[in-house]
């Protein structure tokens, strides 16, 4: 499955900083070389050079055979100046398949070819979409790629194999780790071919030589990469070595103390047993002390409430015989104030009817 190129996120940053000065700088040239009002850009992407164009006054039509991308550019569009957005047009179609009622002052293939096999029939079919002396702007990467998605290298030769049959080459630039080309429309049946002057094969040995350096630099970087992951590496097996010991230590420990928790459960159950049992025998014990103890609190309740009733009973009694004692006691001090009652008081003193001293 092709990997979706996401230029306009790549211009904007949105892929690190790195990615994002490259790709300015392969954007901002290929707009630089554009020549005449009407454009047509090959394998658009998500839009952002139809966008630039336009708003320096060019009609852009961008064409891509990924349909989300030009969804995407459609999206960005909707966010530009009327202006703008009734000087760009987006397609999602093949090269191939585009069909247009007017030719082109200026097509763009930027990034493209290196995804074919071979580019003749591309090339037919773009030089067919330019006008009579039109310009095409070609860049692709220079030098040996890491993309999965790149099906041949190009170096300036191969280039210009490709290119000389069918557009007479004006300008060739180096950026960077990519090649740059300006032709214009060849009149069938008359290649032109570059003349390899001394100032160009010292541009594409300086390009080597900073894509070496790059290589070298990046080789270094990874030598030191990989050595401190093996020494991260080293520290770590140092340490898995040690945590594994301690892991068996552990291990150890736990069966120990697995072992220990057994025997203090067993002794445990066994004791709870036979603590239960004198419990239970406790407990009947003093079922036993407290239901004889209650017998006797109903037994001693049951007396004092017989004592309660005869205490009730004598104070009865002795309250009536105060009564009678009280009237006793008024009918002597009658009779003792009366000269006959004094004497019925002799008589029966005398008869023992009553103490003498009463």
């Amino acid at each position: 499955m092709r990997r979706l190129d996401r230029v306009s996120e790549a211009y904007y940053g949105q892929q690190g900083d790195k990615i994002a000065i490259k790709t300015r700088e392969r954007v901002h040239w290929v707009c630089s070389k554009v020549e005449g009002k009407s454009v047509l850009n090959v394998g658009c992407s998500q839009g952002i050079t139809e966008i630039i164009l336009a708003k320096e006054g060019k009609q852009a039509v961008g064409i891509d055979i990924e349909e989300q991308l030009i969804t995407y550019a459609n999206s960005v569009l909707e966010n530009e100046s009327d202006t703008v957005k009734l000087n760009v047009k987006y397609h999602a179609c093949s090269v191939f398949d585009f069909e247009c009622n007017h030719n082109f002052d200026t097509l763009i293939l930027s990034e493209i070819m290196q995804h074919f096999t071979t580019t003749d029939f591309l090339l037919k079919k773009v030089k067919n979409l330019l006008k009579d002396s039109g310009t095409i702007v070609i860049t692709v990467p220079f030098g040996i790629s890491s993309s999965d998605d790149n099906k041949k290298t190009y170096y300036l030769m191969k280039l210009l194999r490709e290119v000389e049959p069918y557009f007479e080459v004006q300008q060739i630039e180096f950026l960077s780790d990519w090649v740059g080309l300006v032709g214009r429309k060849l009149s069938d049946g008359h290649e032109r071919r570059v003349d390899l002057s001394r100032e160009l094969i010292r541009e594409v040995e300086e390009t080597f030589s900073g894509i070496e350096q790059r290589l070298v630099n990046d080789i270094t970087s990874m030598k030191l990469m990989i050595n401190d992951m093996e020494l991260k590496l080293t520290n770590q097996q140092e340490m898995f070595k040690n945590l594994q010991k301690d892991y068996e230590n552990l291990k150890s420990e736990n069966q120990k103390l697995k072992k220990e928790n057994d025997f203090i459960q067993s002794k445990l159950t066994s004791s709870n047993e036979e603590e239960l049992a004198m419990d239970q025998k406790k407990i009947e014990e003093l079922e036993k002390a407290v239901q004889s103890k209650n017998e006797e609190i109903i037994e001693r309740l049951d007396s004092e409430e017989e004592t309660l009733k005869k205490f009730r009973d004598s104070i009865f009694q002795y309250n009536q015989l105060e009564a009678k004692y009280a009237n006793i006691s008024k009918k002597y001090n009658l009779l003792s104030n009366a000269k006959l009652g004094r004497l019925t008081l002799k008589y029966w003193k005398y008869k023992k009817r009553i103490p003498k001293d009463f």
